[in-house]
């Protein structure tokens, strides 16, 4: 009787710790739940095209404050993010368009003189999309304007390429990872996965890399 005593109540103990407010069951559904509500809350201003870049930023910096603190009210940050970030995130927007317009008309040009220039648009088209995708997550995190902004792409990129590459290459193996599953399983998480694996990926490697430089 004792035994079953002592086992009945350690059983109880591993159970409240299992689903207690600490416990990692509590912890893995929460952080699940926010990501979905996150990827949703992203969805519905990017659809309408034209507020794609304030709900870009307002991702971001949502999923900046949910890496670096536990608890957050994803529905009011995001909504925080969002306005206060209208006017930056339309002129990102626009500068991301005519940014890509001026690399694909010059990539048409090379390869209207030759074929033999594919080579070289491909690592255009590379170094442009690497550069691209460093320079939206530093826009979107720091307040900083559109010139300190690029010199601090181009510092990242030159300086950590490989690193720079993975913040590249995060969406798409998540996208393809997803895509296997179930395309709607993308849109639910996949998003802000990717965002979440950017941004960790950043502050645990590229921001302390250039902490060091210093």
């Amino acid at each position: 009787h004792p035994q079953h005593k002592s086992a009945s109540f350690d059983w109880r103990i591993i159970m409240n710790r299992l689903f207690s407010y600490e416990g990692w069951y509590y912890r893995v559904f929460a952080f699940l739940a926010d990501m979905i509500i996150v990827s949703f809350l992203f969805m519905i201003p990017a659809m309408t095209l034209i507020l794609a870049g304030p709900a870009l930023i307002a991702l971001y910096q949502t999923i900046d404050q949910l890496y670096k603190e536990r608890d957050v009210p994803i529905w009011q940050r995001y909504k925080q993010a969002f306005l206060s970030n209208l006017k930056r995130g339309l002129f990102l927007e626009g500068l991301i368009i005519a940014y890509v317009a001026v690399f694909a008309g010059l990539i048409y040009s090379l390869m209207m003189i030759t074929p033999y220039f594919g080579v070289l648009a491909v690592i255009l088209v590379s170094l442009a999309a690497l550069y691209l995708v460093v320079f939206v997550l530093l826009y979107s995190l720091f307040a900083q304007s559109l010139q300190e902004t690029a010199k601090e792409t181009a510092y990242a990129v030159l300086s950590s390429t490989a690193n720079a590459i993975i913040l590249l290459v995060v969406p798409i193996i998540v996208f393809v990872l997803c895509s296997k599953v179930n395309l709607f399983l993308f849109v639910c998480l996949g998003i802000s996965g990717s965002a979440f694996v950017q941004v960790l990926f950043f502050n645990k490697v590229l921001a302390k890399g250039e902490e060091t430089n210093d």
